[in-house]
């Protein structure tokens, strides 16, 4: 019987890593944490055990980890720098079909699955997916509000707090809908449409209204 042969495993760290990587996302998405078999990575990834537990000594680590990168991929794949400042409806309707995109995603889900059947075994995943992506794209926009609210386009006096108002608005319906599969998914047009009622409402709010006249 001829022997399997595994594909050569480069010695650049950062692609070793990918690889453990790829190799546990696939098994975490297929099992959830608890079913999941680190002798099941390991034949994934095709290296050794000790190279696997040298990047990460424990299942654990492998999971928080797997979680970081998917965070990171959210935060990275939400890109603003053509998008026009100048443009509230615009760019928050951007922002929003990045953002829904991403987070629709099957691994995104993935994360809110975990969060909602194991995420209290794990409070740290949670506390690496805020800080990994939440925070920033959060920080995002609350400096635009502050933008617009400095230009005299808005008033958003707590931006931070109205960034996440946003976020709630946006992102929470479509994607607890997803997430318990009231509907399997969205296609552009759905997610776009989303996004521009969504962002007309929110601007709704932050208009600059006139000061009621004293009577």
């Amino acid at each position: 019987m001829a022997t399997k042969l595994k594909s050569p495993v480069s010695r650049n760290p950062e692609v070793v890593r990918a690889r453990i990587l790829d190799a546990a996302q696939a098994e975490f998405m297929a099992e959830g944490f608890a079913a999941a078999s680190t002798n099941r990575i390991l034949e994934r990834f095709g290296g050794s055990k000790p190279t696997m537990f040298r990047h990460f000594p424990t299942k654990r680590a492998l999971f928080e980890a797997v979680v970081g990168r998917i965070a990171e991929r959210w935060r990275d794949a939400v890109v603003m720098d053509d998008a026009h400042a100048d443009d509230p409806q615009g760019w928050l309707e951007r922002f929003a079909q990045r953002a829904l995109s991403w987070i629709l995603t099957d691994e995104s889900i993935f994360v809110g699955r975990m969060a909602i059947a194991e995420g209290h075994l794990f409070p740290e995943v949670g506390d690496t997916y805020r800080r990994l992506a939440v925070d920033p794209l959060n920080a995002l926009v609350a400096a635009r509000l502050d933008a617009w609210t400095q230009a005299g386009i808005l008033s958003c006096m707590e931006p931070d707090r109205d960034a996440l108002s946003f976020f709630d608005l946006t992102l929470a319906g479509m994607v607890s809908r997803r997430l318990y599969r009231v509907e399997a998914g969205f296609d552009e047009a759905a997610i776009a449409e989303h996004a521009r009622r969504c962002a007309r409402l929110f601007l709704d709010g932050c208009r600059l209204r006139p000061l009621p006249t004293a009577p």
